[in-house]
């Protein structure tokens, strides 16, 4: 213990033991017994008892929970690694935010992103991990789980506290919604509302908010499966106070309700229209050619042209014309047009071709170049790219919680997993590491660490690490 500081090691007595994570100090209460085979103690269970921090000195935990004996002579030491040296601003805000429990939020966290496993078989993957070897106190059986969600849902109040420190004041914030299929009869968030392809089934909704600066999902609010989520844009404004800001939304949030919600909040708005907008009239678009656009300019290597009007309120009605776009609507209406789709004619084609390629926006935002409105308007389908990531990466498409606090815990912690995913595509974009998220955890997974059974304290030692590997690990640093 030559690197414990005196001050942690005054508050250890006879029979305990301290762990470090990083610059924490966690205390527990150790049970050693003698093995004839090894000639020496070893640990056969600990009890966990509380954190000592230099400023408060020992903190008691508010459960006490009993370690398992160790079961697995080897663990995966990647992905805990890059996770300890890349998210520790996570862990260090869940503990600020729920103490005792932030490790087993962090830890379920971080193995949903690696595994995408569901929480009733996330106790394999647990033991299987490096994570189990740190903290070997921590309850991850089904049952240890369910009550563990019940029990955090107590402390939802933290879960919007801890959101709300993720928004910044004048930030430009991108709203949309998503739906979670539900095999529950036992939750009163669940009620039918439509998917795509005129379905109506059980299912829950989320709205949620995304930084268009930070480029992340900052805000989410649940909601019942029969409430469109374009009825709650307002009420996630409200609750997670966001103000003097920019909200951006789709044609679907287009109300008077929406609109009135924003400006009482002091935020300011970017909402697309509909094409058949009546603000978006015939002579306009007769008018509106490459000559007569007020801006020229590229985005994503395609050639767009912009048209400014005002609406009788003074709103900007920006018009754009996006000559891409054109091109594959014209053949996707074609293509429906010769299968026999209904209301796909000839004439409804002569009448529909105008607005082919145009996206229409108003917005208060007086002093925004017409560019700058038009990537706003993009980037909201980076929010579209993190609903993926959720539905698909994470595998969390369906929820199948039997209460609505363990659903509200499990929405929070899924909360946190996206939030590192993000993380680690950024990190790869910029470490040039051109890998699926599957494919880069696969390779993670085979830096190993086994437990050395002839050194009198068992210490875990990394194994031959494959090369190809080590070179990936050379570029985090993290081996």
């Amino acid at each position: 213990m030559n690197d414990i500081p005196e001050w942690v090691l005054v508050h250890k007595n006879k029979g305990q033991t301290i762990k470090k994570r990083q610059d924490k100090y966690y205390l527990y209460q150790q049970t050693c017994k003698y093995d004839k085979t090894k000639t020496h103690n070893h640990a056969v269970k600990n009890i966990y008892l509380g954190r000592i921090t230099k400023e408060h000195g020992f903190i008691p935990a508010k459960t006490v929970r009993t370690v398992q004996p160790e079961t697995y002579s080897s663990k995966i030491y990647g992905p805990y690694a890059l996770f300890e040296k890349f998210c520790p601003n996570i862990l260090e805000r869940l503990e600020n935010e729920f103490g005792d429990y932030a490790n087993l939020i962090f830890t379920i966290a971080c193995l949903r992103t690696m595994e995408k496993t569901p929480y009733c078989d996330l106790e394999d993957a647990y033991n299987e991990s490096y994570f189990s070897v740190f903290d070997k106190n921590l309850p991850m059986s089904k049952s240890s789980l369910s009550d563990f969600l019940h029990d955090l849902s107590k402390q939802k109040d933290k879960f919007r506290s801890y959101m709300r420190k993720d928004i910044e004041e004048a930030d430009t914030l991108i709203y949309d919604g998503t739906n979670l299929l539900c095999g529950s009869q036992n939750i009163s968030y669940s009620g039918v509302g439509y998917k795509h392809g005129h379905n109506y089934s059980a299912q829950v909704n989320n709205l949620y908010a995304y930084s268009a600066t930070k480029r992340k999902l900052v805000y989410y609010k649940l909601l019942e499966g029969s409430v469109s989520d374009t009825k709650a844009l307002t009420d996630i404004i409200n609750e997670a106070g966001i103000k003097n800001g920019i909200g951006i939304v789709d044609n679907g949030f287009d109300s008077e309700d929406n609109i009135t919600g924003l400006l009482k909040s002091k935020n300011k708005y970017i909402v697309a229209l509909r094409r058949d907008s009546a603000l978006v009239t015939e002579e306009i678009l007769n008018d509106f050619s490459r000559k007569t656009a007020k801006e020229k300019f590229t985005n994503n290597k395609e050639s767009v042209y912009a048209y400014e009007t005002k609406d009788d309120k003074g709103n900007r009605i920006c018009v754009y014309f996006n000559e891409t776009i054109k091109g594959v609507e014209t053949t996707e209406y074609l293509d429906k047009m010769e299968k026999g789709w209904k209301g796909y004619t000839e004439e409804n084609f002569e009448k529909s071709k105008k607005r082919f390629g145009i996206y229409v926006i108003k917005t208060n935002v007086i002093d925004m170049p017409l560019k700058r409105i038009y990537e706003y308007y993009k980037s909201r389908f980076e929010i579209e790219y993190t609903f993926d990531t959720l539905k698909n990466t994470l595998n969390f498409d369906k929820v199948y919680m039997h209460s609505d606090g363990s659903l509200e815990s499990w929405m929070f912690i899924n909360h946190i997993s996206i939030t590192i995913t993000q993380i680690i595509y950024d990190l790869l974009k910029e470490k040039e590491i051109n890998l699926s998220l599957h494919s880069f955890f696969k390779k993670l997974r085979q830096i190993v660490k086994q437990r050395d059974i002839f050194d009198k304290d068992e210490k875990y030692v990394l194994q031959v690490v494959p090369s190809k590997t080590k070179k990936i690990c050379e570029k985090l640093e993290i081996i």
